[in-house]
């Protein structure tokens, strides 16, 4: 019974050290070494129970029992040899010819397991048991734990020399994986000298608990790098995104806000009103007098200069309200907070502005605005459609000043 206690021993304290690896789904993590990982010690776990079992019913001294569970036994330490491989691999994520030369064993190995316990069913070339329940090896059990002897001393002086030549996080991969094939090869030769000893187990234990030092520790470092470049991306997409909408919302020309802005704006606007949220605001709206004519006669180059000019205007003097370009040469400024109590005297400014700019035969651009009452007003066209009109009464005003 002491031999079976050696393996719930190990089972315990791999469970122990290990219970966040065996609870957390690889999908969960998204890291293919740790879905590697868990599968390694799933298959050591499993060992564990059959070397236990092992030692249970050798102690019976039932032959039939006994060879069913010794068949599993040899099969699971294929397996696990051939996960640990695996593990190696993507733990290390690097590609030569020694992994490669790792990949060909581990199939190599699990594959020849299985090639001689079947050839064991009817020749003993691994094992035996006589009518006594004894258990008795032979030369395929001594070949098998010779392989993996090779195994681990080429990748532990391997994996040594390149940890002497690489720095940061491979240098403690490989040491890691080294310093862990040292521990299984010293106790693979034990157990082929004492057959009836419980040797793999103890290096199995020893190994994973080393590799569990620098395996978590190192996931979680890999998690938390994933997770800050995450944030980066989200910032960096925030950005992108913001920048877009800035220039999906933008006039190219003038740099106010567009027509696809204003049409948002005006849905918003009716939202507020029918939500009773909006009871003070103004609509002004602005047309060019003339552009048609600079556009005719000195290009457009020129028209598009004009153009800039008159909406410099209107920002300047409305400096604190939204001002949209809807058309070639139409604008619309939506007045709230200062610019709404300050109204009458910015619209009178603008005006005599422009009635000046007129006599001097520079930009001229119409006004017309009205204010929302929510006795007469249900939506934001109804405002509008009344300041559009004082617009066309004040530029149909100012040609007659003309004449």
């Amino acid at each position: 019974m002491s031999y079976a206690s050696i393996g719930i021993i190990a089972l315990a304290v791999q469970f122990i050290i290990n219970y966040d690896i065996f609870i957390t789904s690889p999908e969960k993590t998204g890291l293919p070494v740790h879905a590697a990982y868990r599968a390694y010690l799933i298959s050591i776990s499993l060992y564990y129970l059959i070397d236990s079992s092992w030692g249970i019913f050798y102690s019976l001294k039932i032959p039939q029992v006994g060879y069913i569970v010794t068949v599993i036994y040899f099969l699971i330490m294929a397996v696990s040899v051939f996960l640990w491989t695996r593990y190696v691999i993507i733990y290390l994520n690097i590609h030569n010819v020694f992994l490669r030369v790792l990949s060909f064993f581990g199939w190599f190995f699990l594959i020849f397991q299985i090639i001689v316990l079947t050839i064991n069913l009817f020749i003993p070339i691994g094992f035996w048991f006589d009518p006594d329940g004894t258990y008795h090896v032979n030369y395929a059990r001594y070949l098998n734990l010779g392989l993996q002897t090779l195994l681990f001393f080429v990748t532990s002086i391997y994996m040594l020399i390149v940890t002497s030549r690489v720095t940061g996080r491979m240098k403690s991969r490989h040491r890691a994986i080294g310093f862990s094939s040292i521990l299984m090869m010293i106790f693979v030769v034990g157990q082929a000298q004492h057959p009836t000893m419980p040797l793999y187990a103890v290096g199995c234990m020893l190994a994973t608990c080393l590799l569990h030092v620098f395996v978590v520790e190192d996931a979680k470092e890999e998690q938390h790098e994933e997770i800050e470049y995450l944030k980066e991306l989200e910032i960096q997409q925030t950005k992108a995104l913001g920048s877009a909408r800035h220039m999906a919302y933008t006039d190219s020309l003038t740099g106010v806000k567009n027509k696809h802005a204003y049409i948002e704006a005006e849905q918003l606007v009716n939202k507020q009103i029918a939500d009773g949220a909006l009871t003070e605001f103004c609509v002004v709206v602005f047309d060019l007098n003339g552009l048609k004519v600079i556009n005719d006669t000195k290009g457009h180059d020129a028209g598009d200069k004009y153009i800039k000019s008159a909406c410099s205007m209107i920002c300047s003097q409305f400096k604190h309200s939204p001002v949209y370009r809807i058309g070639g040469d139409e604008f619309v400024a939506f007045l709230e907070g200062e610019d709404y109590l300050k109204r009458e005297v910015l619209l009178m400014d603008f005006n005599h502005r422009i009635e000046e700019n007129q006599k001097l035969g520079r930009v001229v651009v119409s006004c017309g605005f009205d204010i929302f009452d929510s006795d007469k007003h249900d939506t934001f066209i109804s405002v509008f459609e009344r300041a559009d009109k004082k617009m066309y009464d004040r530029k149909r005003a100012l040609k007659e000043m003309l004449k």
